[in-house]
């Protein structure tokens, strides 16, 4: 307990004498309880190695995060998009609560400054991950939920993150693109489903770059590179989509007229008055 008390303490001095008021100025709140901001920077890798509580760390705080901003989030939807059907609400949803859009509004507190992580973490690029990144932000809005309230928090992502809602939705993250692909193959001619091949891998551990390939009926249609395999198979999917929809355009194009057949005359008939 005294440790645990001991930890505390140096969290919210070394929080509030070299990160905690810069953060909060950017974020335009201030706690009443700095330390509960100073958790939700503190990494897993922090605290590898250390005989130190467990909860310290900021994956409670992301958890409740999490949760209040899928829930204005939907609220949010809810109310701009009044005739929008649940699906695409869902779809909308989806790509706004995701981590590449929590990564990249963190980036306008850059948070990847205050984060505290391991040193094997910092020198494997941590920094920049996105994973760390989405969960260091929703971990500080948590923190904000506690220490002030849904209001708050809903006015924080109404400065920060729904206003780039539209720059999210529209971003090809948002479209499902093996979905599509999917789609497209199975209700045509073909009747088949794509294969997936991860034919390349190169880079460094924290920096990696896949490189995927999709065919159709045995045929490469589409190549993608990417960060990781789901987004190299993304881009591999939206490539020969095009290719397909360019292919069966063409084939349309120089289709033979097929003359429709002519109509039987109807025998005229003769009434006598």
């Amino acid at each position: 307990m005294e440790e645990k008390n001991m930890l505390h303490k140096l969290l919210k001095l070394w929080f509030r004498q070299k990160s905690g008021e810069g953060l909060e100025a950017k974020l335009g709140y201030r706690f009443k309880d700095p330390e509960l901001l100073a958790h939700a920077l503190v990494h897993r890798s922090y605290l590898s190695g250390r005989d130190l509580p467990y909860e310290s760390n900021n994956e409670r705080l992301e958890f409740l995060g999490d949760s209040v901003l899928n829930m204005l989030t939907t609220e949010f939807l809810y109310k701009m998009y009044p005739d929008d059907p649940e699906g695409d609400l869902s779809k909308r949803k989806s790509a706004i609560v995701s981590g590449h859009a929590c990564a990249q509004s963190s980036k306008e507190w850059s948070l990847s400054e205050y984060v505290k992580l391991g040193k094997a973490e910092a020198k494997m690029g941590g920094r920049g991950k996105e994973s760390i990144l989405a969960d260091a932000y929703e971990a500080v809005l948590g923190a904000v939920y506690l220490d002030g309230g849904l209001e708050e928090v809903r006015a924080i992502l109404n400065r920060f993150h729904f206003p780039r809602v539209k720059e999210i939705i529209v971003a090809e993250d948002f479209v499902n693109f093996k979905s599509e692909l999917l789609e497209y193959t199975q209700g045509g001619a073909l009747r088949v489903s794509p294969e997936y091949e991860i034919v390349g891998e190169e880079g460094p551990e924290h920096q990696k770059e896949f490189t995927a390939e999709v065919r159709v009926n045995g045929k490469v249609y589409g190549r993608g590179v990417g960060p990781n395999k789901k987004k190299a198979e993304q881009e591999a999917a939206r490539v020969a989509l095009a290719a397909l929809k360019a292919e069966d355009a063409e084939r349309a194009k120089n289709a033979p007229e097929v003359a429709e057949p002519e109509k039987p005359v109807k025998p005229k008939r003769y009434f006598r008055p």
